[in-house]
């Protein structure tokens, strides 16, 4: 009977040092390689994913700071019924080009006065309107700003110096510039593209043809994202969705 209980230990103990010699043995070569292959995979799919959603992200930030900034220049229409800055000045100030800052006869100061309280300061109505944004007239947009710059300029539309329309840039951290375009009168032709001010300066045809907001967008390492940009633009969108980049 000992000899059959010694017996059974002697196996017992042989099961369990076979036991340890397979867990030390580890994995095969081809096992981690294959382990190494579905991981490789898993990545391959994960990050354009990320990188995708993370992207969109960022250009509903900049749509949201838009629309946001576009709500804000309406207000100021509505209280002075003109983007034109320069319209609070006497007589010979009343020309969009005073606000945009490209004329030279009869323009006082030499900052632009674009959505100002007077001429001669710089987006001064705007800014203490919503202090949130950093508006400007010069500075374009870019990557480094782009939770807070806000390009503007007011822009004629339905005839010369009349300050009916405005256009507002921002950029998103994409690198992607979102436009929005404003025209509180319907386009004339002749008018929108007058020289410097209309809002399709330059242009053989108007883009739009009726008063409304309009969206643009524009994409690439070379992107000047300034509204004075976009009034070379051939097309503008209702939504933000169909716009296609400039």
């Amino acid at each position: 009977m000992i000899r059959s209980l010694l017996a059974r230990a002697h196996e017992a103990r042989a099961a369990e040092l076979e036991g340890e010699s397979g867990l030390e043995g580890g994995f095969t070569l081809i096992e981690l390689m294959v382990v190494l292959l579905i991981i490789a995979i898993l990545l391959a799919i994960a990050i354009p994913t990320f990188l995708s959603v993370a992207g969109g992200a960022r250009d509903r930030a900049a749509q949201s700071n838009l629309t946001n900034a576009t709500t804000d220049a309406i207000a100021f229409y509505q209280n002075s019924q003109t983007y034109d800055a320069s319209s609070g000045q006497s007589t010979n100030l009343l020309n969009t080009e005073c606000s945009q800052a490209t004329g030279t006869t009869g323009c006082s100061g030499t900052s632009p006065a674009v959505l100002a309280s007077t001429a001669g300061t710089s987006t001064t109505g705007l800014q203490a309107a919503e202090p949130a944004f950093s508006w400007s007239t010069s500075s374009a947009c870019t990557t480094s700003n782009a939770t807070k710059c806000v390009n503007v300029l007011p822009v004629d539309v339905a005839s010369t110096g009349d300050g009916q329309g405005v256009i507002l840039a921002v950029m998103s951290a994409t690198g992607t510039c979102w436009y929005a375009l404003n025209l509180q009168a319907t386009p004339v032709a002749g008018a929108g593209e007058a020289a410097t001010s209309g809002f399709a300066a330059g242009q053989s045809s108007l883009p739009v043809s009726t008063a409304g907001t309009y969206y643009a967008k524009e994409s690439g390492s070379s992107v000047t994202c300034t509204a004075a940009h976009a009034q070379g633009f051939a097309n503008w969108y209702s939504t933000y969705s169909s716009a296609v980049s400039e």
